[in-house]
């Protein structure tokens, strides 16, 4: 017998032995779980409750009401303060502090066993979040940034983990806000005004330079990574506007990336990733349609990146005819050109002569693309 293509070996006959001892496992299983419940209904918020939460949890974290057990024990405990007879104020913060690192470490080799227990990860960003209203700014966000550790060594397993880009995502949003919170606590105790600081205070909140530095590196192993693509294409108007880009700094910098798409499609002309991204600037910069700030080109301009972009088109179908991906590309190309107007030379864009070449490339996909052949003689009747 099969399953998703992976053959399953036979049942191995157990020995008594071995029923038993499963048997002892459950019994204790079992007895842990009525152990914890009682705590849980007596709402009982202690170490000792902690603890026992422990053992359950490492060996079902799917156990998720254990889970918000948890939670509410973490919360208590947090609550009560240090016993200032024997305690010094500043250690308060450090007692927390320990608790808080405790149960990041807690959870560590559990995400390394369990990597997909969303309860987990739940559990791991409520007690970032609550090291944010707990801890000082500045212990917090070094907690924050120690996390980064973690994202890191994920995605260098799995560099296309979309739900690791994502986590990504929120622990830089996350860095940024609390350093913004500092910065202003900062200027506000040194009674200087926000205008005097607006400038230096942007770069020191914003990751932004640093994440789009790190798509470049990843998408630079691995073509393929879409998860890199996406990231930065929602980093890019960031990128343009932090710089302070003009219109003219805008462009090249379109150019650089469109240069750089044109070198990633002739690697790999059948990667969807490439295509895609390819695919965002080209519409984000030259829709007719398009009301973005972010390359603000004018309808000479539009006409002529895409004249550029449909040049190396051709060239590159003359080496990849049956490429389909290609073939899609150049015909939303041709469409955008057709609605674009002028070129940079005062002359009006060839309508006609698009026309005709979007319907040789619809002839062909309908040939290398047959199940789709529907679509594409729609697309030739709407020509």
């Amino acid at each position: 017998m099969t399953s998703h293509g992976v053959p399953r070996s036979s049942t191995v006959p157990r020995t008594p032995q071995a029923v038993q001892a499963d048997l002892l496992k459950i019994e204790a299983y079992n007895k842990l779980v009525s152990e914890v419940q009682s705590l849980k209904s007596k709402n009982i918020y202690s170490q000792a409750s902690l603890s026992t939460t422990t053992s359950l949890l490492t060996q079902n974290p799917e156990f998720n009401t254990i889970w918000n057990f948890r939670r509410r024990i973490i919360l208590h405990l947090l609550s009560i303060p240090s016993d200032q007879s024997t305690t010094k104020p500043s250690d308060d913060s450090d007692t927390k502090l320990s608790l808080l690192s405790s149960e990041l470490s807690f959870l560590f080799p559990l995400l390394q066993k369990f990597p997909k227990c969303y309860w987990i990860w739940n559990y791991r960003v409520f007690i970032l979040q609550t090291s944010s209203t707990t801890l000082r700014l500045q212990t917090a966000l070094n907690l924050w940034k120690s996390e980064m550790g973690l994202v890191n060594k994920m995605l260098s397993r799995d560099s296309r983990n979309f739900h690791g880009w994502g986590y990504r995502r929120f622990i830089v949003r996350n860095i940024e806000v609390l350093q913004s919170e500092i910065n202003n606590s900062l200027i506000s105790e040194s009674g200087v005004g926000q205008d005097e600081n607006a400038e230096g205070e942007g770069d020191d909140d914003s990751l932004v330079e640093q994440e789009f530095a790190y798509t470049t590196a990843m998408y630079g192993k691995d073509l393929s990574n879409f998860s890199a693509w996406h990231n930065r294409s929602k980093l890019i108007p960031r990128v343009l506007t932090e710089r302070g880009a003009t219109a003219e700094e805008r462009r090249t910098f379109l150019d650089g990336e469109l240069g750089e798409m044109q070198t990633a499609v002739y690697t790999d002309p059948y990667d969807q990733s490439i295509q895609l991204y390819n695919h965002w600037l080209l519409l984000e910069s030259c829709s007719s349609k398009s009301t973005s700030h972010v390359f603000p080109l004018t309808d000479p301009q539009k006409s002529e990146t895409l004249l550029r972009a449909l040049e190396w088109m051709r060239e590159l179908l003359d080496e990849e005819p049956d490429c389909r991906l290609l073939l899609e590309e150049m015909i939303f190309v041709g469409g955008l050109l057709r609605d674009v107007g002028e070129t940079e030379e005062g002359e009006e864009v060839d309508r006609e002569g698009i026309k005709q070449d979007m319907q040789s490339w619809l002839e062909k996909l309908m040939e290398v693309d047959p199940m789709r052949g529907g679509r594409w003689r729609e697309m030739q009747e709407r020509l």
